[in-house]
């Protein structure tokens, strides 16, 4: 049955989750390359499944399961976000804000155009939208990959699955490898006096783990069990977001054979649609985002599992030459944003937030926390307050960027995705010079 299919294959994931963290518990060189739990269980996964040793009894549909977890993701973050106020977002985090935007935009561009290239002198046996894959990967994750990766699918192109999934799994080890030089190399430069080295974190840091004394609950009771469980009813609402997703995404595709409106995007704003009608109600005050930032966290993990899992070898082994060279290119790129423009546009404490970025423009958000406590261990530069401030305006980009520039690559609109790219950088930086800049001067006059 379908439903004791995907119970097997949770079952699956959630013990090579559990082997991956108490492998990460006990072998230093995985401490060392701060590798999340759930990518070393997706590794194991690879070279346990079908692709490796073939051990696991996977469903012959477990991939699909990546599909489902996305949605879920976007909804609890949906369900967990506030609309900061324009003014909030000029005054707090305005050049974080304007710096995002033309990296991740950029970045887009970056990816597009290049692999275009390639594919049109180098190795022309390539589709057209080759480089998205790399952008979807290093700045998106696991969760963007998978979006992208179904859109390509659906266009026809099943191999950008693969590659999709495979420059976020690779992007997570150049996160921190290229991560730890970069600041290595900033000590050297003065940009920084010191910076927390992993032997001198302590014993629980690395295992990742937290002391008994610093353990806090998930989440906070907000209804009384003599009617419901708190954790259920929260749990309902992500599940019934979820399923929102997919019924609207269905119907808005509905209306053109060409339009395919990803769940992700319906998940997203459907959360935020019912965190807005709990505010206005009154509801909001028995709700916990607790709950749901551990709902996106627990999607997250298993939806990198299963990710990762689901790559095939023998799609790699055919762009293994083209990938290394987009890669190469990604990451140079990448480096630029953060030590030419980071410092233009951000101002104070331009590296924490340069190498922040560094973390989720090639990894995950999580990556660049772990290289921002690195650097900013007591957290003083306050640039995880500024990216919580600026995520959700530049979360709308996200998602057109996300929707429409795979379509547009795949569909030959190259020169259009560009000038469209480009005019919206512009706009950007003239919000950042001559709005957000000024303000800033006249709140220190």
């Amino acid at each position: 049955m379908p439903n004791g299919l995907m119970l097997s294959d949770l079952a699956i994931a959630g013990g090579l989750l559990i082997l991956g963290k108490v492998l990460r518990v006990h072998i230093t060189l995985l401490q060392r390359m701060y590798l999340p739990s759930a990518v070393i269980a997706g590794i194991l996964g690879l070279a346990l499944g079908s692709a490796g040793l073939d051990l696991l009894p996977w469903s012959d549909t477990f991939a699909s399961n990546a599909g489902l977890l996305t949605a879920a993701l976007f909804s609890a973050l949906g369900l967990a976000t506030d609309v900061p106020s324009p003014s909030i977002v000029a005054k707090r985090a305005g050049s974080m804000w304007a710096f995002n935007q033309v990296a991740s935009v950029s970045q887009w561009l970056f990816a597009a155009m290049f692999g275009l290239f390639l594919a049109t002198f180098v190795f022309t046996d390539l589709n057209p939208a080759f480089g998205i894959p790399m952008s979807a990967g290093f700045m998106g994750g696991h969760g963007t990959s998978a979006v992208v990766g179904d859109i390509f699918t659906n266009l026809g192109w099943e191999d950008a699955f693969t590659l999709s999934l495979t420059f976020a799994t690779a992007g997570i080890f150049i996160s921190i490898a290229i991560g730890m030089l970069i600041l290595q190399v900033a000590l050297k430069l003065g940009l920084i006096k010191t910076f927390s080295t992993f032997t001198n974190m302590s014993q629980h840091e690395r295992k990742g783990l937290i002391q008994e004394n610093d353990q806090r609950w998930a989440m906070k009771s907000t209804m009384s069990s003599l009617s419901v469980d708190s954790f259920a009813i929260h749990a309902a609402l992500v599940v019934v977001v979820t399923a929102f997703s997919y019924v609207s995404a269905d119907f808005l595709s509905s209306f053109h054979d060409k339009v395919q409106i990803p769940t992700f995007v319906t998940g997203f704003l459907g959360g935020m649609f019912v965190r807005m009608i709990a505010q206005r109600s009154g509801a909001s005050q028995y709700l916990c985002d607790g709950a749901f930032h551990h709902a996106s966290g627990i999607s997250t993990d298993y939806l990198i599992v299963f990710g990762i899992s689901a790559i095939k070898v023998t799609v790699l082994v055919q762009y293994i030459a083209p990938m290394a060279v987009l890669a190469t290119g990604g990451v140079l790129f990448t480096l630029f944003l953060i030590f030419w423009v980071a410092p233009r546009i951000m101002g104070d404490n331009w590296f924490e937030k340069g190498i922040f970025s560094w973390g989720w423009l090639t990894g995950t958000v999580a990556m660049g926390i772990a290289l921002l406590r690195i650097v900013d261990p007591e957290m003083k530069s306050k640039v995880l307050d500024d990216y919580a401030i600026a995520y959700v305006p530049g979360s709308i980009t996200d998602i057109f960027i996300i929707s429409l520039m795979p379509l547009a690559m795949y569909s030959g609109y190259h020169w259009h995705a560009l000038a469209i790219g480009l005019a919206y950088i512009a706009f950007v930086l003239f919000i950042w010079r001559f709005v957000f800049q000024k303000n800033r001067v006249l709140a220190t006059q």
